[in-house]
């Protein structure tokens, strides 16, 4: 059987990212189409009136025109900030715009008989693993999720104390209830996410 291995989540910075690198890809051709027309030199497109429709000369001239005694301690500070901000605000945007991978779910399959096959969706086997492990005692919620070869079960109790022997209890009953449903024994990985008193 072909698995689905891989997967990868849209992030929710993503778009956002995409939006800016839309807009500076549009700047960036529209200084590239100022500087060919400039080049050129068509009849009617002279500097002047590149200069009037994009203002390069004159922001040219303004960042030329500055001198040492323009920047204050005022001044340096607001710069200094907001450059530490617009870094920090991009650089979340970076992260939140990695592809997450992950392995995807896969369903379980059985020899075929004389009746046909036999296929378990994975929300049926993390189903299982959740009513066995809320039946412990001392769990107040549980959420499987089924990997690739594997069983992860997130649980949360209801007292620190017990958690080591919650967590092997939980194992346990997963391991137990897959035995009982004629469901292929795989590793299975407890992971305590917080308690509640």
């Amino acid at each position: 059987m072909i698995r689905q291995r891989v997967s990868l989540r849209r992030r929710t910075g993503a778009l956002l990212v995409l939006s800016l690198t839309a807009l500076f890809a549009l700047a960036l051709v529209y200084g590239g189409v100022l500087d060919a027309l400039l080049a050129l030199k068509l009849h009617g497109l002279g500097p002047d009136q590149i200069n009037r429709i994009s203002g390069y000369r004159t922001a040219y001239h303004w960042l030329a025109g500055l001198n040492r005694g323009d920047f204050t301690t005022h001044h340096a500070l607001i710069a200094g900030f907001g450059g530490l901000l617009v870094f920090l605000f991009c650089t979340s945007l970076m992260l939140r715009s990695l592809p997450r991978p992950y392995l995807t779910r896969s369903e379980l399959g059985f020899p075929v008989d004389e009746r046909g096959a036999t296929v378990v969706r994975p929300r049926a086997v993390e189903r299982i693993a959740e009513v066995a492990a809320q039946g412990n005692l001392h769990v107040i919620g549980a959420t499987g999720r089924l990997g690739d070869g594997e069983l992860n079960v997130d649980i949360g109790i209801d007292t620190p104390p017990a958690a080591a022997e919650t967590l092997s209890d939980v194992r346990t009953r997963v391991h137990e209830q897959l035995g009982q449903h004629d469901l292929p024994q795989m590793p299975v990985n407890v992971t305590l996410t917080g308690y509640e008193p």
